[in-house]
């Protein structure tokens, strides 16, 4: 019995102390696995600081390229499209003399800006397809070497006039890449607290060229000039000046202009450049399925559409009323410059609360009630101050006429994201030209009815503003989603 209690007891002992081993052994491997568990902890937050780190770097890369890079290039496109507008209006901003003295009819004279407008909508689709989907940069390199071009061919204008024809048409044959380019490079260079300021300045850009395109050739061509030798020569020095600054605004542009950042500026970005990319023609389909794109295409062509018109015979509509093209020049610059501020301030606005739809519509309202006070006043008003009154009144229309192309070019981005910005505002382009092309031929023809031109002209015009105010009125009722915003802002939550 004694023998076996003992036995009993050092039994126990033994199942006590394994029972102790093995608590041991389990809480040593708890021990080693907290370890472990504390050792990934550490890697995890030297991996997080580490990135972080890196995070930061990238971050200061990118604020130095915005100081830097990301400006020379607004600076450097804005000199291309600037020159690029200058070209438009080089025959239009002194047409009355113009056609006199190289005996042209107005329609003649009109095809020269005209052709801007309908070779447009023939290379709108090519111009694109390279920038968004081969090199925004080589697209707009061959752009800028056509605009050389172009402008050399005119300087002979006097040994012929098909120069002036042929060089138009050089200048104008790839400028579609200009003109579809600025909301791709705001988006390319800039994130979502500048976009719309900075497509709204690279828009701007070529309404400050068609600016400086009306009022320089009052300083190099004598107006009041009867004799016709003296105007062709004036108007070949106006040639000359003209190709010199193509060539500095060009040769700038080709030198210092890179494809992209090294880093994307945004999340929308960073998510556009991974995906993969559809066809144009298969973008271009989709564009006209989206209610909203098809109410803002139909808006911004008309709007757009009387801009053009405007540019184009400006002088000659203001002839009517016996504002000479010198005046005429003037009250165009003047209404230019004051569209190119409202249009960065409005920009301005929008980037803060980005309410698109609101201010355009507001725009749209207060341009049909310019518009109908300044042709009563046209139309009512005898004075030799008259091109003052006119002043005043068409830089405020066209001060709330411009942004309303400038912010909905952006507006026209957000709503189809993410659709290359270049497709999508090219066929808003597209429109545009041809409701241009429409306008002025419709007011070409009506100035051979007399007095009957002035009244339909500005119906067609009025009709124009209305139409584009219906057209913004449902996209407001739609309240259209800000798709690329709304990435940007998902992933600065996540």
């Amino acid at each position: 019995m004694a023998e076996n209690g003992t036995e009993d007891r050092n039994e126990i002992i033994k199942i006590e102390y394994s029972g102790k081993s093995t608590d041991n052994a389990l809480s040593g491997k708890k021990d080693e696995k907290n370890i472990e568990k504390r050792e990934e902890g550490t890697l995890q937050e030297d991996t997080k600081d580490k990135n972080n780190t890196n995070e930061n770097k990238e971050n200061e890369s990118l604020k130095v390229e915005f100081s830097y890079y990301a400006i020379l290039i607004v600076i450097i496109f804005f000199l291309l499209n600037f020159i690029n507008g200058m070209h438009w209006v080089t025959f239009a901003s002194c047409a009355a003399k113009f056609g006199k003295f190289y005996n042209l009819t107005d329609l003649e004279v009109d095809i020269l800006s005209l052709v801007f407008m309908a070779l447009y909508l023939f290379t709108s689709y090519p111009c694109s397809y390279i920038i968004d989907k081969k090199s925004i940069r080589w697209g707009l390199n061959i752009s800028a070497i056509l605009l050389i071009i172009g402008a050399l061919l005119k300087i002979f204008i006097n040994t012929s006039i098909a120069f002036a024809y042929i060089g138009q048409i050089i200048t104008a044959l790839f400028q579609p890449a200009i003109l579809n380019s600025p909301a791709k490079l705001s988006a390319t260079w800039f994130n979502e607290k500048y976009r719309v300021l900075i497509t709204s300045i690279l828009c701007s850009s070529n309404t400050i060229g068609v600016m400086f395109g009306y009022i320089v050739h009052t300083f190099v061509i004598d107006e009041d000039t009867e004799d016709s030798k003296i105007f062709k020569d004036d108007f070949k020095s106006y040639l000359q000046l003209e190709f010199i600054i193509s060539i500095v605004c060009c040769v700038i542009f080709i030198i210092f202009m890179r494809e992209k950042p090294k880093n994307p500026p945004s999340n929308s970005q960073i998510k556009k450049e991974n995906k993969e990319n559809k066809s144009t023609y298969e973008e271009v389909k989709k564009l006209f399925h989206n209610k909203n794109y098809v109410y803002l295409f139909i808006s911004l062509s008309c709007i757009v559409g009387y801009v053009n018109i405007i540019a184009t015979i400006f002088n000659a509509y203001m002839d009517m009323y016996d504002i000479t093209d010198t005046q005429a020049s003037y009250i165009s610059g003047i209404a230019n410059f004051l569209g190119i501020i409202t249009s960065i301030i409005v920009a301005a606005i929008i980037d803060k609360n980005k309410k698109f739809t609101l201010i355009l519509l507001l725009c749209n309202i207060l341009s049909i009630v310019i518009y109908i006070i300044t042709i009563i006043v046209l139309e009512s008003v005898e004075s030799k101050n008259l091109y003052i009154i006119i002043g005043v009144l068409f830089s405020f229309l066209i001060g709330v006429a411009i942004p309303i192309y400038t912010s909905g070019m952006d507006l026209v981005c957000e709503i189809t994201y993410p659709i290359g910005e270049s497709t999508s505002d090219g066929v808003i382009m597209v429109g545009n030209q041809l409701m241009g092309i429409i306008g002025i031929i419709i007011t070409a023809l009506l100035r051979t009815y007399l007095e009957k031109v002035k009244v339909l002209s500005n119906i067609f015009c009025i009709l124009l503003f209305i139409i584009s105010l219906i057209c913004l009125f449902f996209l407001h009722r739609a309240k259209p989603e800000l798709k690329r915003s709304k990435q940007d802002e998902n992933n600065n939550l996540a």
